[in-house]
């Protein structure tokens, strides 16, 4: 039913904790679809070697070139087998009940196509390394183009991507809030949950930290889009 997707450039110092956090999750049967951005270190040694649960799909697609996140994305949609998407980056947390939670409220609300929740802000990957918390408002076109209030990890039909064409692989930071925004305007349907599932990790050599005069740039021209 959920199909996780993993863009990776250099991502070693990140990935034993998250294969960990990946196999140690209660709901059964999910898909793994790793997209390497042509690294330079273990990382997919790391992920090659490691011994995931029998259960679960494991895909790794290695691209030749340095790609964009937005392009890595796109990839991994276009090969994902299940009908709901999760974006799940290799410095975030997510707890053991997450996947299942999202598949609950899946089944329960059929009609939703996209849902988010609460994110807890971290220093580092693990859970006690928690300092604050994103509590998303309930959704409106009109809260959305303030903000982008999916947070990090939302769960997408795929089908709804689809329909609109993927991610815009032009933006560097922003890509996904001109998604959010972009199926928001053509009236596809979002559900706030209450869970907290997950944790961001808050670190200065992020994209969106290292290149935030681009992001707020590409927030203004994408708002403008979609008022």
């Amino acid at each position: 039913m959920i199909t996780v997707i993993c863009s990776m450039y250099d991502s070693q110092e990140y990935l034993p904790k998250y294969l960990n956090y990946i196999n140690n999750q209660f709901l059964e049967g999910f898909e793994v679809i790793f997209v390497d951005a042509n690294s330079s270190d273990d990382s997919l040694k790391l992920i090659e070697d490691y011994k995931f649960r029998e259960d679960l799909k494991i895909s790794i697609i290695k691209e030749k070139t340095r790609i964009t996140i937005y392009q890595a994305w796109n990839i991994a949609i276009k090969n994902a087998t299940n009908k709901y998407i999760v974006n799940w980056n290799t410095d975030d947390i997510l707890f053991q009940s997450s996947l299942q939670t999202y598949k609950s409220y899946a089944e329960k609300y059929p009609d939703i196509d996209l849902f988010y929740g609460p994110c807890f802000l971290c220093k580092s990957q693990e859970i006690s390394s928690i300092f604050n918390i994103y509590n998303w408002p309930e959704y409106s076109h009109q809260t959305l183009l303030q903000r982008c209030i999916c947070g990090p990890f939302p769960l997408v039909k795929k089908s709804a991507i689809e329909d609109v064409n993927y991610f815009n692989e032009k933006y560097i930071s922003s890509g996904d809030y001109e998604m959010w925004l972009k199926l928001s305007k053509n009236n596809y349907k979002f559900k706030k949950i209450p869970e907290t599932i997950g944790a961001f990790m808050d670190r200065p050599n992020s994209i969106s930290q290292q290149k935030i005069h681009l992001a707020q740039q590409e927030d203004r021209e994408i708002q403008k889009k979609y008022v």
